[in-house]
């Protein structure tokens, strides 16, 4: 868990070694049998204590790069809370579609309808990818080359 903590935060270019509340929190999430919105919350309230979740309107929005994520309101938590029910329902990377809204999900489609949310006002990088190694049942190697990394979710927002 230590190495997967370090080498996602290199990709948002933090270089210290993760601290022991970050391991904890990273091993702790991805023991979860089914992690909900407040999870998420506690994860991200260890790697980026000043964030917080856009789910009322008065939280500002956020924009990443060229990427204008949705409008802060009750519908970002809504959201979150599908992403984390898909990967619940298509546990270890199986892929299946939802009923109603005709969204197919696996691990890394879930990390990136994460990160296009961006449902916190900081912190989406490493909690998306702990959402990711969840869904990988917590043995996949992370195995990202930053700019593969970012180039990726480019191409999955387009």
């Amino acid at each position: 868990m230590e190495n997967f903590v370090r080498e996602s935060n290199k990709i948002e270019g933090i270089f210290r070694d993760p601290t022991p509340d970050e391991i904890k929190a990273h091993y702790d999430f991805v023991n979860l049998e089914r992690p909900t919105v407040e999870d998420v919350v506690r994860l991200v309230n260890v790697v980026q204590l000043d964030a917080r979740l856009r789910d009322n309107i008065s939280v500002p929005g956020v924009r990443v790069g060229n990427h204008i994520a949705p409008a802060s309101g009750p519908e970002i938590r809504e959201q979150l809370q599908f992403i984390l029910d898909c990967c619940y329902r298509d546990w270890l990377n199986r892929m299946s579609a939802h009923p109603v809204k005709g969204i197919t999900l696996n691990a890394w489609n879930a990390h990136c309808q994460y990160e296009t949310l961006h449902p916190f006002t900081d912190g989406n990088g490493r909690s998306g990818r702990a959402i990711w190694l969840w869904c990988k049942g917590g043995r996949a190697p992370l195995g990202f080359l930053h700019s593969f990394y970012y180039e990726t979710l480019s191409n999955f927002r387009a």
